[in-house]
């Protein structure tokens, strides 16, 4: 029987036990009425994607709507790739290749410069022209040896679920507006991180504690959520261990936050996830090293859809002018390209121009957010100079001297 790829409402408890069973969460099925709830608007907008053998879901893919901020500030249109899985047993039978090459197809017809993912594993996803735009960092601090290099501003205190709630989608907000790479937070993101929102209706905010950092002024510019693991009490000594997560405007806000934690009494070692790859905030620790890099990943990868709407949406660090070759297999964003650029803005159009540098569309989407140098990406053969000197107007054009950062996995 020929497997069939259904674009629309493909959403139901086939589909949600599939992507469980598929990402190894068997314990998580019988959710789907909870999940069509909650994307009830994509649902509704057809952005699911199914394969079927027969009667059974064999593949799944969810194409979201949302948001993403690009340098500049600017936040334009973008589907969210996510719930991606091939069942095991239909593996090789060009399923990804079908969900993938509707998904794309929906998005360029609703006008979507770019498609993002976050790839559960790197191989896949550089064939169908996503490359890699953002890192993200996990840290490891020692707590009884963390001080800060001097005195900080502010307060950090408390805050119970609901007053978490309340003020941490504000501060997110601002960040997202300044951070490229960030998304927006939708489907009562927060009412779910926050514990308040589970599909049996149990709350589970309990299992977690809240922070917040206030400025001078009073206003909240960082929010903290972490869990604590209590640890042995080998000698009547103290030994928990916490795990936390952090949205925070600034080094300051940042590193009060640490601060809030490292000095908790039990607690002798916690791990920050999500990080940024940005770590201008250690300078504000009087021994950076006790605060150890203990893992650093690829997070979020994108696929331009549209050339001349993705790169006029942006800014660019320096002022410069490119002509860009860029090859796409699928069509959507093939063809030479005059792109003039610089802190101000941008214009871009096609043109029969000589190009100054020929890339495939997953180097351009490397490039995109201004996490890769150009001039690096060409070392490895991912990119071509055709034009003496381009590759540094390239490097002075795209890369920005803060990373971009998506703290929010879709």
């Amino acid at each position: 029987m020929p497997i069939e790829i259904k674009v629309g409402d493909a959403y139901g408890d086939a589909f949600s036990d599939a992507v469980d069973v598929a990402f190894s969460r068997p314990g998580d099925r019988g959710r789907g009425a909870f999940r069509r709830e909650l994307f009830a608007a994509d649902i509704a907008a057809g952005r699911m994607i199914a394969a079927y053998d027969g009667d059974r879901v064999v593949g799944t893919f969810a194409n979201y709507q949302n948001t993403v901020t690009v340098p500049g500030g600017a936040a334009i249109p973008a589907a969210a790739v996510s719930s991606v899985s091939v069942a095991q047993s239909h593996r090789r039978r060009g399923i990804l290749s079908s969900m993938m090459a509707s998904a794309l197809r929906q998005s360029a017809d609703a006008g979507e410069p770019l498609s993002i993912l976050i790839p559960a594993e790197w191989p896949i996803y550089g064939r169908f022209g996503y490359g890699h735009s953002t890192d993200e960092v996990r840290y490891r601090f020692d707590s009884k040896r963390c001080a800060p290099a001097r005195p900080l501003p502010g307060t950090v205190d408390y805050a119970s679920a609901g007053e978490w709630l309340q003020e941490a989608p504000a501060v997110y907000d601002r960040l997202r507006a300044a951070t490229p790479g960030a998304i927006e937070r939708r489907n009562q993101w927060w009412e779910r991180e926050a514990g308040l929102l589970t599909h049996d209706g149990k709350p589970t905010d309990k299992d977690q504690l809240f922070a917040l950092y206030r400025d001078e002024s009073g206003t909240v510019r960082g929010s903290a959520c972490y869990e604590v693991k209590a640890g042995g009490w080998e000698g009547f000594i103290a030994d928990d261990s916490a795990t936390a997560y952090f949205a925070a405007e600034g080094p300051v806000a940042r590193v009060r936050l640490l601060q809030f934690l490292w000095e908790q009494d039990w607690i002798t070692t916690f791990d920050v996830h999500k990080f940024p790859a940005d770590d201008s905030w250690r300078h504000l620790m009087a021994n950076p090293r006790f605060a150890r890099e203990t893992a650093r990943y690829d997070v979020l990868w994108t696929r331009v859809l549209d050339v001349v709407a993705a790169l006029g949406a942006r800014t660019y660090e320096g002022e410069g002018r490119l002509v860009l070759a860029v090859t796409d297999p699928a069509g959507y964003a093939e063809g030479v390209y005059a792109l003039e650029g610089g802190p101000s803005g941008a214009s871009v159009k096609r043109t029969t121009e000589t190009p100054d540098l020929t890339l495939p569309v997953q180097t351009l989407g490397a490039l995109y957010f201004g996490h890769h140098a150009a001039t690096a990406l060409a070392r490895v053969g991912e990119a071509t100079e055709e034009k003496a000197g381009a590759l540094a107007v390239a490097d002075r054009m795209f890369k920005t001297a803060i990373p971009p950062h998506c703290a929010t996995w879709f």
